[in-house]
């Protein structure tokens, strides 16, 4: 079942380009199309294609308010910066939670309590610890 081997094959040596002229790169210029990242509010609701710049085609078309909320797209800069702000923000409250618990000052932690079990929502709760800290700073 053995099958005699074939002999290999010899390969040429590789083309040697003259030293003189090297290759010539193709510089091809496009104009892409600026493009948005996100579709207006309208085009967003509707599922449909949003053409760009205000009013977009779908708009014009229909009469509706175009509106670009870029604060939604979550690839912009100015969302991240958003996003980097509110995290330093929790980062502060934590320190300053950790800070007074540590502290173990009875009076501290049951003003602490307080301020949290007042609030009527997480966030209207982070919302007073931020303002607390902001006074006890100043």
């Amino acid at each position: 079942m053995a099958s005699p081997a074939a002999p290999l094959r010899t390969l040429l040596p590789a083309v040697c380009r003259s030293p003189h002229k090297p290759p010539t790169p193709v510089h091809r210029v496009e104009r892409r199309s600026k493009r948005r990242s996100l579709a207006c509010s309208s085009c967003q609701q509707k599922k449909v294609k949003c053409s760009g710049p205000p009013p977009c085609g779908a708009c014009a078309a229909t009469n509706s308010e175009c509106c670009f909320e870029p604060l939604t797209d979550k690839r912009r800069k100015l969302t991240r910066k958003a996003a980097e702000k509110d995290m330093e923000s929790y980062r502060h409250v934590s320190m300053y939670l950790i800070s007074i618990l540590r502290s173990g000052k009875e009076d501290d932690v049951n003003n602490l309590v307080k301020v949290v079990q007042k609030a009527s929502s997480l966030d209207s709760a982070l919302g007073d610890l931020q303002s607390l800290i902001s006074r006890e700073k100043s």
